[in-house]
């Protein structure tokens, strides 16, 4: 029991006291009777009032400590996040190659913007032609290895263009996500108390991963190019592979057969001859 409520006791008990001791009339009424029941009711409603009084301390003290707690949280780190923080960011150079004869100009300008790939690529490398009338000339059993060569290169001229079209595309895109990233960075080190509350610092982490997914997506996209240009060569090696198995199973089913056939004959001719 605190100081304050022993002083309220001992006053009321006093008040008590007295009320209880004979005195005299006052305007003819006459002695004052001391009431138990009264007096009893006081000291419970005096109990009630401490109880109350002791709920709102501790109800004080446990939002003061949630105060400070908050206070405690909204401290910013005592340096300069600046000096201390930044870092350096690697700019993304450029492709750069000679042009002596006009041939690497438009590869470079795609590869760096995205822009004129097909026709850079084009210019670049060796025209594929085609066979025309001339593939009617071909024998039946080296026409399907023939068709599937030149697919073969096809589909990496494919996959060519469509990696200097995504790296082009994310160098073009390099200097606005550069220019996010810093924003970001000079938002989430500012001092300003602004930029700093709890709304604040909830939107910077809702943009960091916002930048997060988009590095992802072009992560991915970087990945799938380099998928389909390993597909191109898988397909090379599993067709070299599969021509050498068919000329091996040509071989053991119609070897010997061409075999005996070219030589047939050849001791009787051997035999049969005479020099002049």
């Amino acid at each position: 029991m605190t100081w304050n409520t022993i002083q309220k006791l001992v006053v009321c008990l006093a008040i008590c006291i007295t009320l209880s001791m004979p005195a005299m009339a006052i305007f003819g009424l006459g002695d004052i009777v001391f009431d138990p029941t009264n007096f009893e009711e006081a000291v419970q409603q005096l109990l009630q009032m401490e109880q109350q009084y002791e709920q709102l301390v501790r109800t004080y003290q446990q939002i003061r400590s949630q105060y400070e707690h908050m206070v405690r949280m909204s401290q910013r780190v005592p340096v300069n996040q600046n000096a201390r923080y930044r870092a350096r960011a690697t700019p993304w150079r450029p492709t750069t190659a000679s042009n002596v004869y006009g041939t690497t100009g438009g590869w470079v300008n795609g590869i760096n913007s995205g822009s004129g790939v097909l026709a850079g690529y084009q210019a670049a490398t060796s025209r594929l032609k085609d066979y025309g009338s001339a593939l009617n000339g071909i024998p039946d059993d080296q026409l399907d290895r023939l068709k599937t060569n030149y697919a073969t290169v096809e589909l990496a001229d494919s996959a060519n263009i469509h990696a200097i079209d995504t790296v082009g595309r994310l160098r073009a895109n390099a200097p606005s996500v550069e220019r996010a990233i810093l924003d970001l960075e000079d938002d989430a080190l500012s001092p300003a108390d602004n930029m700093n509350t709890e709304i604040a610092v909830l939107n910077k982490i809702n943009a960091a991963n916002m930048i997060a997914l988009r590095n992802q997506q072009d992560a991915n996209k970087l990945l799938v190019t380099l998928a389909e240009s390993q597909l191109v060569q898988n397909k090379l090696a599993r067709d070299a592979e599969a021509q050498a198995i068919n000329a091996h199973i040509r071989f053991r089913s119609e070897g010997k057969a061409i075999l005996n056939s070219q030589s047939a004959g050849t001791s009787a001719a051997m035999t049969a001859w005479r020099m002049p």
